[in-house]
């Protein structure tokens, strides 16, 4: 994906694998994650270096991948306990991330954080240059690095910068609440093209560059002229692979288990939640909403069964460890109130799942209900869609999803608005099958056409098309 005039370099806060010393030998273990597996696909078909955070890589400087027949470089990026702590969960986590996903009462702005962020980024700017490697190509990935671009273009004015932004963007009124707005803008401007799930997020990321920087901003074409460049901002709503998803539910193992798991449950219609714990992801009203279905329509009493799993998160972080205990308790509550003798009405698991194992879930659920408050995009969703290979099922969707954007037979909700989303529910149990079956298929179709191999395509060819000459 990358042409033949210079090597890709990836930067992100993630790396794609773990390192772990064992008995004096390094054992890689890839991450988990759709995403992360396309990117480290396509860097050992391209070549080149991938710039992480090396979280438990003791004093490896650098380590071929794959190991037995290395194809690029992977260089990690050490961090203190400090910085961990200042940027990664501070900054980053209880500045940026509230902040863009409009929970404006759980931002800490502390100059200590500040300070780490910086530091941090120009840690980052610095492992890239000692690197030792020629890139003619550079995609920088999301709001843990926004001053890396400019720190970046300093050393090397007509290196072509990429740089995507993960999350939601938030309109100009909240960003500007940001006492370092215009650095995090400076810094983000360093790049050449910068990228976004929705035309939403694009228009708001433009505007707040008009309002705090001003300077010449053109919102109908997507550009800006600033310190003697045209940057490009455009829209890539990322994907997933269709095709890997798709193969393992088709898999008669993976399928036997998902029947064995209906069979555990004794339940006519299954219902799925499935979530990192975080108070962005609206768990806490989804449960509402299905205790409002469970109060409003007793007839489902004794056939429906939902299923809501937490993958634990940020656990350092007070407001998730709050987060936890408040799941905890309405969980209870509504156990308490419905459980009947052989039926539970809700089961709920802390814990990640393995691919195969989420699978089963996926073909084993009669309805997901992928109800964030406010998410970038929602890969979940996607993944539910590709996993329906018999083209049934049901998708209730947030409307603040990236992903309502496009999977547009999905029965789009309110999240906030639980009596609506209760009978969301009980509409989608009771849809014909017909009904359903029509749905699925287009939802297929759109996940299929713009897959994760379709967005870094895209990306990297539009940066590659805005690249200058080398001087």
């Amino acid at each position: 994906m990358t042409d033949r005039s210079g090597a890709l370099a990836i930067i992100s806060n993630r790396a794609p694998y773990q390192l772990k010393e064992r008995f004096g030998r390094l054992s890689c273990e890839r991450n988990v994650g759709g995403l992360v597996s396309v990117l480290d696909e396509m860097m050992c078909r391209s070549g080149g270096t991938w710039i992480a955070w090396g979280e438990g890589w003791g004093s490896c400087d650098e380590v071929g991948i794959p190991p037995d027949a290395p194809a690029y470089s992977l260089r990690p990026v050490p961090l203190t306990d400090q910085e961990v702590n200042h940027y990664y969960h501070g900054f980053s986590n209880r500045v940026l991330w509230p902040l863009s996903h409009y929970f404006l009462d759980r931002c800490h702005f502390r100059s200590e954080y500040w300070r780490s962020y910086q530091a941090v980024n120009e840690k980052f700017a610095r492992a890239f240059r000692e690197s030792g490697r020629h890139h003619d190509l550079v995609w920088i990935h999301d709001f843990h690095l926004t001053l890396l671009p400019a720190l970046l273009r300093k050393g090397r004015p007509h290196l072509s910068i990429g740089f995507f932004w993960h999350i939601p963007f938030p309109a100009s009124p909240v960003f500007r609440v940001l006492p370092w707005r215009e650095e995090v803008l400076r810094g983000l401007l360093g790049s050449d093209l910068i990228g976004f799930h929705l035309p939403l997020h694009a228009e708001h990321f433009l505007r707040c560059v008009q309002d705090v920087i001003h300077t010449p901003v053109d919102c109908e074409n997507g550009s800006i002229l600033y310190d003697g460049r045209v940057i490009k901002v455009g829209v890539f709503p990322v994907g997933i692979d269709f095709r890997k998803w798709s193969d393992l539910a088709s898999s008669p193992i993976i399928a036997e288990k998902a029947r064995e798991l209906r069979e555990e449950l004794g339940a006519k219609y299954i219902i799925l939640g499935v979530d990192r714990l975080d108070y962005t992801k609206g768990i806490r009203e989804r449960l509402l909403a299905f205790e409002r279905f469970l109060e409003k329509y007793p007839q489902f009493h004794g056939q429906v069964c939902m299923i809501q799993t937490a993958v634990p998160s940020r656990t350092r972080v007070d407001e998730y460890r709050s987060l936890r205990r408040e799941i905890d308790e309405c969980i209870g509550r509504i156990t308490g109130r419905f459980t009947a003798r052989k039926w539970i009405p809700l089961r709920y698991l802390y814990r990640g799942f393995p691919i195969e194992e989420l699978v089963t879930y996926y073909l084993a659920a009669d309805l997901a209900l992928i109800t964030p408050l406010r998410d970038g995009m929602n890969l979940v969703a996607k993944e539910y869609v590709a996993s329906r290979v018999k083209q049934d099922g049901g998708l209730i969707l947030s409307e603040f999803t990236g992903a309502a954007g496009t999977l547009t037979d999905a029965i789009i909700v309110n999240p906030y608005d639980i009596e609506g989303l209760a009978d969301a529910i009980h509409f989608a149990l009771s849809m014909p099958d017909t009904e359903k079956r029509r749905r699925m298929e287009r939802l297929r179709q759109a996940v299929k056409e713009r897959d994760v191999y379709w967005w870094c395509e895209t990306f990297l060819k539009s940066l590659a098309g805005r690249r200058e000459p080398s001087q």
